[in-house]
């Protein structure tokens, strides 16, 4: 009999170059997902590693400094202040938002116009000179990001001038669901809106190795196996989904001499929607300058 569970990609190649047309190409283990689905997966993969490319040249990355956090009329909200360090000065951004279960073409502007200053600090203005290397400044002056989000959803944001020569991406889990023992870390996200696929970053494994890993979803198991790379990092992604069900958990663990590591996320219709999907949450009021 056929599993009743879909299967996973043991890996993904990561080929994307920018976000406005990535052609890119996962390998898989028999299950096949549309091109449309397998090309927004191999964008996030590659979002997130803000590896340099073409309008990155070196690769430069987001880094968000927690600023608070306070439960607030639309839920949990954590405020972050936002650099991208080596970005250049001369220019105007826009600064945009991915949201989950869309196209990344799709990005939607949420501040159009930001500026940096030395420590790529996110402003709201050109710096001025007693501003120019500074780690914050006047909240005015700032650009803050308030997220409001579910466990395990990705915050992905980008930052480019008007003719997208400059983009730099970057990624926030304000609410990660991950796991930690010694130098391993594994953590789970969100790749589609109700966990229909999730994606597995795991780090401090034996380099250049394949680990092998279990993932149960509804009493559905399988044993599959990290592609390592050279830096101990490896990504895949899961589906979850069993037929005949409609919500679940998927439990996943790796186990090797050095670690033990297990997480937990749930999938399927429900409450774990994603909250920046969701039409009462206005988000271009949530990341702007306080």
């Amino acid at each position: 009999m056929p599993p009743a569970r879909l299967l996973s990609f043991p890996s993904l190649l990561l080929l994307c170059l920018a976000y406005s047309a990535p052609a890119c190409v996962a390998q898989d283990s028999g299950q096949k997902l549309p091109q449309a689905i397998t090309d927004m997966l191999n964008t996030q993969v590659w979002w997130d590693a803000g590896a340099a490319s073409t309008t990155n040249p070196d690769g430069l990355n987001f880094r968000f400094s927690k600023i608070d956090e306070a439960d607030m009329g639309i839920g949990h909200v954590v405020r972050y202040r936002i650099y991208v360090s080596g970005a250049p000065e001369d220019e105007k951004y826009s600064l945009g938002v991915w949201k989950i279960g869309t196209k990344a073409s799709d990005l939607k502007i949420i501040a159009g116009e930001v500026y940096v200053n030395a420590k790529g600090l996110l402003m709201t203005h050109k710096p001025r000179p007693d501003q120019e290397n500074k780690d914050t400044v006047e909240s005015d002056d700032e650009i803050e990001a308030g997220l409001h989000s579910a466990r395990g959803e990705p915050v992905r944001l980008v930052l480019s001038n008007p003719k997208k020569t400059l983009l730099f991406t970057g990624t926030v889990v304000p609410h990660p669901i991950e796991s930690k023992d010694r130098n391993c870390r594994l953590e789970a996200r969100l790749a589609l809106e109700e966990g229909q696929a999730v994606l597995l970053y795991v780090d401090g494994l034996p380099p250049s190795t394949d680990v092998p890993y279990n993932s149960t979803s509804e009493n559905e198991s399988m044993a599959e196996a990290f592609h390592v790379d050279a830096h101990g990092h490896a990504v895949t992604v899961d589906l979850p989904s069993v037929i005949g069900k409609d919500t679940g958990t998927l439990k996943v663990s790796v186990a090797t001499k050095e670690c033990s590591v297990s997480v937990e996320i749930p999938w399927g219709k429900g409450d774990i929607s994603p909250a920046l999907n969701r039409e009462d949450v206005d988000y271009e009021t949530a990341c702007t300058a306080r």
